[in-house]
């Protein structure tokens, strides 16, 4: 028997061949892996009820980058659907003052150009502790196939999002911090922040990666999922 679902919410310009490895893992565990597709939404609200209208019932959750901002917001507005919450490389910030105006820059630069150029140039130096040409490509397959459309709607989302800290403090739900030591958007700061605002929780950093753990350190986080998941039951 097929054990209780398992909901990923995935990053900007992500779905759901970020986490090919821990989706197999989970099956391979018996869990039943859903990523929810963020693609049209362009408010952290309209993802989050996105969400609730695919999770119709209590389960654990795994929220990457923006995925565990969604989830944040989802922890407030709906707790009852969160059994425990694993945010990998996210933060609780609101956007920087100056972030919406270049966010703007970007979305009119894809629109001009292409994606492509707009990730390789801003994003992708960004995203991982060293260079790697397979991860890379599979960020521009994944920015590809979402299209300029889902990019323009996810920077919106994040432009206007709300600081969280409040929400992980006031919780009494069991969370799971996962940074990467090389992680220069997330940085181990806001994760040792949101660990320590929030008393039931367990903060993990791992060396040897930046921003996309589930790419860099597959083997780990899996290990770490399945244990986490496993504590659970």
């Amino acid at each position: 028997m097929a054990k209780n679902p398992v909901y990923i919410l995935p990053g900007t310009l992500c779905n759901q061949r970020m986490f090919a490895a821990q989706i197999v893992a989970l099956k391979n565990a018996g869990y039943t892996p859903h990523v929810i597709p963020f693609t049209q939404q362009a408010s952290i609200a309209e993802m989050a009820e996105l969400t609730k209208t695919i999770a119709l019932e209590p389960a654990p959750f795994i929220g990457f980058s923006m995925g565990g901002i969604v989830a944040l917001a989802l922890l407030k507005s709906n707790p009852e659907l969160i059994q425990s919450l694993c945010l990998i490389s996210s933060n609780h910030l609101a956007d920087k003052p100056e972030r919406p105006a270049i966010r703007l820059k970007q979305i009119a630069q894809a629109n001009s150009t292409n994606i492509e150029d707009v990730l390789k140039s801003d994003f992708l130096p960004h995203y991982f502790h060293q260079p790697n040409e397979q991860y890379s490509q599979i960020a521009l397959t994944m920015a590809n196939e979402l299209g300029v459309n889902a990019f323009s709607a996810q920077l919106q989302a994040l432009a206007t999002r709300e600081d969280t800290l409040n929400i992980i403090a006031q919780t009494a739900k069991k969370l799971l911090f996962i940074g990467g030591e090389h992680d220069v958007l997330c940085p181990t700061n806001i994760q040792q922040t949101m660990h320590n605002a929030c008393a039931n929780s367990d903060l993990i950093l791992l060396g040897n990666c930046g921003h996309f753990i589930p790419l860099e350190r597959s083997n780990t986080l899996n290990v770490i999922l399945l244990d986490w998941l496993e504590s659970l039951s």
